[in-house]
């Protein structure tokens, strides 16, 4: 039944980041406003991210979607951050993975994606 799905080792699982390695294009990344309840494009500049805000990280190349929520976060802005990671699933595709995260248990993927957005 399963036969034809591809097993991903944790070695396999390196090889397969840096075959597809992304570029900055691939990468978008966005900071829920408070204010207007909307994600905005963000800038992201090797500084830590903040435990009061709500973050989506898209990498286009791994075919990813990162909610970034911290265990602080309100359960409304949790609301419109799993709403809008699913809704940005449904126009992409469902072959893009949604990953919740939060501080210090952000997978590698994540944080590669973090590294290339601010080096560049």
């Amino acid at each position: 039944m399963f036969q034809n799905i591809p097993i991903c080792k944790s070695n396999d699982r390196e090889k397969y980041l840096h075959q597809n390695e992304p570029e900055k294009g691939d990468i978008h990344f966005y900071r829920l406003n408070p204010d207007s309840e909307e994600f905005e494009s963000f800038s992201y500049h090797r500084q830590s991210l903040k435990t009061t805000e709500v973050y989506l990280l898209i990498n286009d190349a791994i075919k990813m979607i990162f909610l970034w929520l911290s265990s602080t976060i309100c359960v409304r802005y949790r609301f419109i951050g799993a709403r809008s990671a699913s809704l940005i699933q449904h126009k992409k595709g469902i072959d893009y993975r949604v990953v919740s995260v939060g501080p210090h248990f952000e997978p590698p993927e994540f944080r590669h994606s973090l590294t290339i957005i601010s080096s560049m």
